[in-house]
């Protein structure tokens, strides 16, 4: 037994005394080791067991190191430290990292802390070639295990506020207006379903059911459905309206077809669109199930705007160069076409493709799964949330002809340096994303809206987004905002909630009614088999 007793010791100690673990993928080091100056970024990892699938993750306190510049950052020493509750073992850990090279990122580590109630948690890295740079959040100790709370040192706190508290949505992937003076919310389900929440009440009747027009969904999981929803801006007039699913294909070796197509509203009934009135627009055949975009919308120009993915699969494997930067297709864009033109539309003459080589609808092109996009009701940018591959979350200013990399990049990162060389691109020509953000802080970004209401003057500016949650196996969505600091600058925050609640909901979508209002949409469980999907108004405290 006493031979037991220093081993016992030793182990305990080496659990508390902190370490540094880089991520598994090899970082190589083309960039020789340099004076020249690089910047480091913390971000801190909720307990969690599926980012890199290490056990030690769901015990202690970890926060994750990027090297975010273009030399090596040499001598990097970093520290955690956690104060306040009732903390028995594991109060701090610091340590040194020889070198990190361009781009990689290294797990730092509390990994066995004990104790109860909330802590503040404050973690600092420098390099001899970097400033310094601090972290703070707050976390609730549990026993064994850290969960870290919603919200950035100094951010901003909001509260949500449920709507429709009786009603439950299966599926629900987006909400939007018509934009008409009815202060309408139109509800749309993945399952084929456009719902209308009018005066706080859902409405019995679907305002159009096209559940039959599907292809067949997976019940637990499946990025096809009804994806998208757009009205004309002339809605009032003409009551045209657009919609973006996933039917079946007859293509050989296609997955599903993605097909634009417009609708009109009822004439005897406002709440009731006419289902023979379909016209299709649009089809583009989609190799995969997955990554299949889905946004409309109309910009200020009057065009009509479509979120087409890359094809689905992982890594853009799609032919020689993949569909993002293949200008003869669909897939991998945005598209913009003039609906009130032409048969079944028109090109707008300034797309960039116009009389060149590559396909006249796109709009902009290099991206993943652009599956949420909208414009700044006052300023009238483009902002567009690219769902990443394995490893990084963007979010573009999306301009005309512009190229956003993948698969060469994702969000600032290289993926397949390979393809520019092949393709004989440089890369300054790639337009970079004004933020993006790793998956050791979430999964899938969710695009959102600049906030343009009044009920929270606060917002107003904003970029307001979501990620779905930052772990599969429990629902744990986040909510975040983007600030535009100075001009190109921009500041992420993520959202404190009331009373350091976590959302325990998946997120899957942000919505906006006609005053600029924003309302996120979430679910308790994925799939398309229960009805867990809820609708909460966002509302500054």
């Amino acid at each position: 037994m006493k031979k037991k007793i220093p081993s016992i010791l030793i182990i305990t100690l080496l659990l508390t005394i902190g370490f540094a673990v880089a991520e598994k993928q090899p970082v190589i080091p083309t960039v020789p080791l340099s004076t020249n100056n690089t910047t480091l970024q913390i971000e801190i990892m909720n307990r969690d067991f599926d980012v890199s699938y290490h056990f030690f993750q769901m015990f202690g306190v970890h926060a994750v190191l990027h090297n975010r510049g273009l030399v090596n950052a040499t001598a990097v020493h970093w520290s955690i430290n956690l104060k306040g509750g009732l903390l028995l073992l594991g109060k701090k850990a610091s340590g040194e990292i020889q070198n990190m090279f361009p781009d990689q990122s290294t797990i730092v580590s509390i990994p066995l802390v004990i104790g109860f109630g909330k802590t503040t948690i404050t973690v600092t890295a420098n390099a001899s070639n970097a400033n310094t740079t601090t972290t703070i959040r707050q976390g609730k100790m549990k026993g064994l295990t850290v969960l870290i709370l919603p919200g950035s040192e100094n951010a901003m706190t909001v509260h949500l506020e449920q709507i429709t508290s009786t009603s439950k949505f299966k599926s629900p992937v987006l909400l939007t207006n018509a934009g008409d003076g009815s202060n309408r919310l139109f509800v749309v389900e993945k399952t084929g379903q456009i719902n209308i929440i009018k005066n706080g009440t859902l409405l019995n009747t679907p305002f159009l059911d096209i559940a039959t027009k599907l292809v067949k969904l997976i019940p637990f999981y499946d990025e096809r459905g009804l994806l998208g929803l757009a009205f004309h801006p002339n809605y009032t007039i003409n009551g045209r309206f657009f919609v973006y699913y996933a039917a079946p294909t007859t293509t050989q070796g296609y997955d599903h077809q993605n097909v634009i197509a417009e609708y009109t509203v009822s004439t005897q009934n406002p709440d009731v669109a006419d289902p023979a009135s379909e016209k299709i627009i649009m089809s583009i055949d989609a190799p995969e199930f997955n990554h299949d975009g889905g946004q409309l919308a109309f910009g200020p120009d009057g065009m009509l705007y479509i979120g087409v993915g890359d094809g689905g699969g992982e890594g853009d494997q799609h032919g020689t160069i993949g569909n993002g930067q293949n200008i003869n297709t669909s897939l991998g864009k945005i598209l913009r076409i003039d609906v009130d033109h032409g048969t079944p539309y028109a090109i707008p003459s300034d797309n960039p493709f116009v009389g060149v080589n590559g396909l006249d609808e796109i709009y902009a092109y290099g991206f993943r799964n652009p599956y949420r996009f909208s414009f700044d009701m006052t300023t009238q940018q483009l902002f567009a949330a690219d769902v990443g591959q394995d490893k990084w979350e963007e979010i573009d200013l999306v301009e005309n002809g512009h190229n956003y990399g993948w698969r060469i990049m994702e969000g600032n990162h290289l993926y397949d340096p390979a393809l520019a060389e092949y393709l004989h691109m440089n890369l300054s020509t790639l337009t970079p994303p004004i933020y993006d953000y790793s998956h050791y802080v979430g999964h899938a970004i969710i695009g959102g809206y600049v906030y343009r209401g009044t009920l929270s003057p606060g917002l107003v500016g904003k970029y307001i987004f979501a990620d779905w949650s930052d772990t599969y196996f429990q629902p744990r969505g986040k909510l975040f905002y983007l600030e535009e600091t100075n001009p190109g600058s921009w500041q992420p925050m993520e959202f404190k909630l009331q009373n350091d609640k976590p959302l325990n909901l998946y997120i899957s979508a942000i919505g906006q009614d006609e005053s600029g209002e924003l309302y996120l949409i979430a679910e308790k469980l994925p799939g398309s088999v229960l009805g867990t999907g809820s609708i909460w108004h966002i509302v500054e405290d």
